[in-house]
């Protein structure tokens, strides 16, 4: 069966976005852009552009959701997609296809992107994220007194909790801004192990490229969204629940940015 991806019209995006942004300042007369910015985490300038509809191009995801959560005071990505049936909700879908699908609940709590942009601040709340757990000493074996400081910080701030000697967070499910992304796979992919391992081989890693045409883009980015999906629903399967703390980290891009990344 062949799928075709649906790219809503940036236009329309805009337009809904921006009346989305007046009929809530209309309903909070009180309330300034400058007012929203701050509570949304996105700078006035943007929504004031965004509200005139002088944007010709889609705002990015982090954007868009970064609006419509702080607006509805709404974390869950589905629900925010749901009260959106256009072009809005289309974006949003088409954004988070690989966990809509499957109805996971996950989150989108704009104050974790400031929290968790610190690499071991985010790979401590990503091992307290997984359904077992982590445990305080776990967390000094693998960062130091250093984690530990910063641990008590997240805990101090509400974000991670402990049940006897096991430490949760407050939210399993969660999505981060997309500007924090490089960051955090490169925290992530510290832990691949190189090394030669004794026995049945217990990870997997590979780097391809080569130049494609626009189909071959395509596809690629195809292929790669459909093993993520096999993934996540592994990932949220209880009958695959354990003490490993696994993950799995992907892209797909091209080598032709006008700036590359540091």
């Amino acid at each position: 069966m062949q799928t075709t991806e649906v790219t809503p019209n940036s236009g329309n995006v805009v337009e809904e976005l921006a009346a989305v942004i007046r009929q809530h300042l209309d309903k909070y007369p009180r309330l300034s852009l400058n007012g929203l910015s701050k509570r949304c985490k996105v700078s006035e300038p943007t929504l004031r552009r965004i509200v005139k509809g002088q944007i010709k191009t889609t705002p990015t995801l982090t954007t868009v959701v970064d609006i419509l959560s702080s607006i509805n005071r709404e974390p869950s990505i589905r629900r925010l997609s749901e009260m959106y049936p256009g072009a809005i909700g289309e974006v949003l879908k088409e954004g988070f296809s690989i966990i809509q699908d499957q109805n996971y609940d996950y989150q989108y709590v704009n104050d974790l992107n400031e929290h968790l942009a610190d690499q071991q601040a985010y790979l401590i709340f990503k091992l307290a994220a997984n359904r077992c757990g982590v445990t305080r000493q776990k967390i000094r074996e693998l960062f130091g007194l250093v984690g530990e400081e910063k641990l008590n910080n997240l805990m101090m701030n509400d974000i991670i909790y402990q049940v006897d000697s096991t430490l949760h967070t407050k939210v399993k499910g969660f999505s981060l801004g997309h500007e924090l992304f490089i960051n955090h796979f490169k925290a992530v992919a510290n832990f691949i192990d190189t090394a030669q391992q004794n026995g049945p081989k217990k990870n997997l890693y590979y780097n391809f490229s080569n130049s494609v045409n626009e189909a071959g883009l395509k596809e690629l980015i195809q292929v790669q969204r459909q093993a993520f999906k096999k993934v996540a629903k592994i990932l949220n399967d209880e009958k695959y629940a354990g003490n490993i703390p696994a993950f799995a980290i992907g892209a797909v891009d091209t080598l032709d940015n006008p700036t590359p990344p540091a």
